[in-house]
């Protein structure tokens, strides 16, 4: 109370002196008021010292350039490295045969086709399990490029059907796609402090495929002349398949990527390989000509979940 009193009494001479004077009586007041907390053991705030990173806040709240370097490559390079993973994929497989010949499998000649009665067409829904190994690099924490390999596969027989006819008696098939892909991946933070992302990837990749079909009775109401056969229309076709990857990703905690995407068919090339299915009776055997047995694919629907080391 003192203290206010004399402080009250100092202000109020000051109206009467001139400025000056009030400017070295108000220094005097205060000198003299630290120096009673100083005596109380306590530290004026006038006095007191403060961190550097104070005065570095004050003079600016933003990261320098070279920092805000230094924590772009830190994360980009948190993002790199050698991943694995694996997923589910689903797609729709298509045969077909529309041959106005077959070949004599013991003469070794074309003949008309004695087999089918008309067009065969038959489809079978591909549910695949997916694994996948490679390296992504990002060169900063929004952009880079991955390398891998993936190989789709149906663990068991998938249900083969006719087009004309799905209700009837169905085949068999396995399929397999194994690729080589090249990916250009994009993200976007979703926190202030660039742990999770949202983004996407688009990329190439060749592949080559395995097919073996089982006719299993699927071809029944098209076949004639007492023709059976173990296979439908492939004992194997191996091809190659180029294909366009695209999808979008969500990236947890810069490690752990859930990506939802499409592998698109661009193109198919026979490597001369394949052999078709033969089809025998109580007078001979037919074996069907590759040129005239088509196989495409749909596009396949991808769900993978990724760990980067």
């Amino acid at each position: 109370m003192k203290s206010l009193l004399g402080v009250a009494l100092v202000l109020a001479s000051l109206g009467a002196n001139s400025a000056p004077d009030q400017e070295g009586a108000l220094d005097q007041e205060i000198k003299r008021l630290q120096e009673q907390i100083k005596e109380m053991g306590i530290t004026p705030d006038t006095q007191r010292t403060y961190p550097k990173e104070y005065d570095d806040y004050s003079k600016s709240t933003k990261p320098s350039k070279k920092a805000k370097k230094i924590k772009d490559y830190q994360i980009a390079q948190e993002k790199s490295g050698f991943f694995m993973g694996g997923g589910y994929a689903l797609g729709l497989l298509n045969e077909s045969y529309s041959g106005s010949q077959v070949m004599d499998s013991q003469l070794g000649i074309k003949v008309p086709n004695d087999v089918f009665k008309g067009v065969v067409a038959l489809q079978g829904w591909a549910n695949m399990l997916n694994l996948e190994l490679g390296y992504q690099r990002f060169f900063n924490p929004y952009f880079g490029t991955r390398l891998y390999g993936d190989l789709l596969f149906e663990p068991g027989l998938g249900k083969l059907t006719s087009k004309n006819n799905p209700k009837a008696k169905g085949g068999q098939f396995f399929y397999a796609l194994g690729s080589l892909d090249m990916d250009a991946l994009f993200d976007a933070p979703l926190d202030r402090q660039r742990k999770n992302f949202l983004g996407g990837y688009l990329g190439f990749g060749v592949g080559l495929m395995l097919l073996n079909d089982k006719g299993r009775g699927v071809l029944q109401q098209m076949l004639q002349n007492g023709y059976v056969s173990q296979n439908a229309l492939w004992k194997m076709l191996m091809q190659v398949d180029y294909t366009i990857n695209f999808g979008i990703a969500f990236t947890y905690k810069r490690h752990w990527r859930f990506e939802l995407g499409t592998k698109i068919p661009l193109t198919y090339l026979r490597l001369g390989f394949e052999t078709p299915a033969t089809y025998s009776n109580t007078q001979g055997s037919r074996t069907l000509i590759s040129g005239n047995t088509g196989f495409k694919r749909s596009s396949f629907l991808v769900m993978n979940v990724l760990y980067v080391f």
